[in-house]
């Protein structure tokens, strides 16, 4: 694939990826449950598709093992990123996706990409955006904070997957690459869901309804393209338009849900936003 076409898929699988926010919360389960739920049920369907294509077969065991490390960092995204939703507002969870990228620069300088004064002007940056917004959150207690360090920890998970799973992604088949890692993610969050009491059925038609757009239309349609378009872009390009998912989340959540954002929390979000304009540009050159 040709960069320009990637870009497109990339900008594809942005729009759908940031449907997860207001699905996962107008699903109103819990939250164990729907990390299960989303993980397993996408995973069927690559499966399905891989086996009907035959490309299952002659995956070597050395990918495997790397797509299982990838699977429990994708798992931790989803559990940390998901629950937090229980403990932070909606809008600070999203916005403070930004650090995705941010991170994906830290990981860089540790792939041999040197850092530039821009990397660190951005990583200051990033230091007083997260302040701003940790600040409005201070007003809601410890539970928002805490749910901001786990918005947070999911970012760092988050990034640590696309470079763990880099060498197998580019060798195996989209659909076995997608259906092994989420089926072996399912399967880890095994313990999660007992440790948690996490509920698996009992939840009304509505919240299936919206657990089937999650699986469809962010799992498979968002995460699939976005796989697909790691294997043509750059690690910075990739991340970066993370910047505009809590843009298009909070617009949908708006729609779905009434969700607000508060001052500091688009002032927090701004100054993220910048940060990682100035520590990626450089990319785009």
């Amino acid at each position: 694939m040709k960069r320009g076409p990637a870009h497109l898929v990339l900008m594809a699988a942005l729009v759908l990826v940031s449907t997860s926010g207001p699905f996962l919360v107008c699903a109103r389960m819990d939250a164990y449950a729907v990390v299960f739920w989303r993980m397993a049920l996408s995973a069927l369907l690559f499966l399905g598709w891989a086996a009907a294509t035959g490309t299952l077969r002659g995956i070597p065991a050395a990918r495997v093992r790397q797509m299982a490390l990838a699977a429990l960092l994708l798992t931790a995204h989803f559990v940390l990123w998901v629950k937090a939703f229980d403990l932070t507002d909606f809008s600070s969870n999203l916005l403070l996706l930004v650090m995705q990228p941010v991170i994906a620069a830290f990981l860089g300088v540790r792939l041999g990409e040197p850092a530039t004064r821009d990397t660190w002007i951005s990583i200051g940056l990033a230091v007083v955006g997260l302040a701003v917004i940790a600040g409005g959150d201070f007003a809601l207690g410890p539970r928002a904070l805490l749910g901001d360090a786990m918005c947070v920890l999911g970012d760092l998970a988050m990034a640590l997957f696309y470079v763990t799973a880099r060498d197998a992604r580019r060798v195996t088949p989209l659909p076995a690459f997608m259906g092994i890692t989420l089926a072996l993610g399912s399967l880890a969050m095994a313990p999660v869901l007992a440790l948690g009491g996490a509920r698996l059925f009992r939840y009304p038609a509505a919240s299936w309804g919206w657990m089937a757009a999650l699986v469809a239309f962010t799992t498979v349609g968002g995460h699939g393209l976005m796989n697909l378009a790691a294997r043509h872009v750059r690690l910075f390009a990739l991340n970066v338009v993370i910047v505009l998912e809590p843009a298009i989340g909070i617009l949908l959540g708006a729609a779905l849900l009434d969700a607000t954002v508060r001052p500091l929390q688009a002032a927090g979000g701004i100054v993220l936003g910048v940060s990682v304009i100035i520590g990626l540009r450089g990319s785009f050159r």
